[in-house]
């Protein structure tokens, strides 16, 4: 005669109630992000007497996700004649 088998995934372990053992609730997380811009300027001499002022924008973003630091950048450009 076969011995009897315990149902799959059971197992008879004894287990010890622990009366001091507290779990902290878990904190819902609210995702944070940061933007912030910077510009940066420059001027070239054009023909006809004239000059190039090109403005670089970038629009930096950073946000926390699950705890890890992300950053994002944007980069503009904007050029007019004066």
């Amino acid at each position: 005669m076969l011995p009897m088998r315990e149902p799959y995934g059971e197992k008879n372990v004894e287990r010890v109630k622990r009366s001091n053992m507290e779990v902290n609730p878990i904190a819902e997380t609210v995702p944070h992000s940061y933007q912030k811009d910077y510009k940066v300027q420059s001027v070239s001499k054009a023909p006809d007497n004239k000059y190039k002022v090109t403005d670089t924008i970038y629009m930096v973003v950073t946000y926390d996700r699950n705890g890890k630091l992300d950053q994002s950048t944007n980069i503009r450009y904007l050029d007019y004649i004066i």
